[in-house]
């Protein structure tokens, strides 16, 4: 009986470490709304340049309560968010399903919540509920607390909670010189027509390959043979995708509407 726990133990350790998303994803998209009634979109703040430290966290959660009292996140988001330098937005998305607004306050028995998880927290928090809860599958949540650095490009990042902030900063200040090199790249204009189904790269001769994906990160097309600055995509159903434009210097990710 004992080896049979010690063993479903282990598994449930491997789960949390291993069942995220790996490093070099891209983030799959969301929209939601936050604790206080304001709307947030994922790719609107990358579209703006801006690095995405995104927590995913649960009320009821020991190990996440000790993370949001060592107030890394929340010095980051004062001193790099939109009232210090605007250079990092930081989401909190909190993972249990029904909870009431005394979980969030504090009021309730341990394994409902561990603290007041609204006092003193100065970015957005979000208690997510159905039908929203798809994010967590799109983000394969299988434990927490788990935090990702999200640079403007959409590429993921797995942060350990027990890195610094020094640490996690100069991994958002990564996302900066990969911004850098964005600008070597030169590609010029890119846009796409859903009516054509033509996607448009002025300077097309210095891309090697272009991925279409979901928001979920679902590879639909790959073009390998990129020989004029207009070349056709296959039919899409309505909705966001991403276009990942690869090139020498390394990727580019562009967010379309098809309708």
């Amino acid at each position: 009986m004992l080896k049979n726990l010690l063993i479903t133990f282990v598994l449930l350790i491997q789960i949390g470490l291993h069942g995220q998303l790996p490093d070099g994803s891209t983030a799959p998209d969301f929209t939601l709304t936050d604790y206080y009634g304001a709307e947030h979109n994922l790719y609107a703040y990358l579209d703006a340049d801006k690095t995405v430290i995104l927590k995913i966290f649960a009320a009821h959660c020991p190990a996440c309560w000790n993370y949001h009292q060592t107030d890394r996140l929340k010095n980051l988001y004062t001193d790099y968010g939109p009232d210090g330098t605007n250079e990092l937005m930081v989401l909190a998305l909190e993972h249990d399903q029904w909870n009431s607004h005394n979980a969030f306050i504090g009021v309730g028995d341990p394994w409902v919540t561990q603290g007041n998880w609204l006092e003193g927290t100065p970015f957005p928090i979000f208690n997510v509920e159905d039908p929203d809860r798809g994010v967590f599958d799109e983000y394969n949540v299988t434990g927490y607390p788990v935090v990702y650095k999200i640079c403007p490009d959409g590429i993921t990042e797995r942060i350990f909670t027990n890195e610094t902030e020094n640490q996690i900063y100069e991994k958002a200040q990564d996302c900066q010189a990969a911004l850098s090199i964005d600008a070597q790249q030169d590609i010029g204009s890119i846009t796409f027509d859903s009516h054509s189904r033509n996607l448009n790269i002025d300077r097309y001769q210095k891309v090697n390959t272009v991925r279409i994906m979901s928001i979920t990160g679902q590879i639909v097309q790959t073009i390998n043979a990129i020989d004029s600055p207009a070349f056709s995509i296959n039919p899409l159903a309505k909705g966001i995708y991403l276009f990942e434009i690869q090139t020498d210097y390394g990727r580019v990710v562009k967010r379309f509407y098809v309708n």
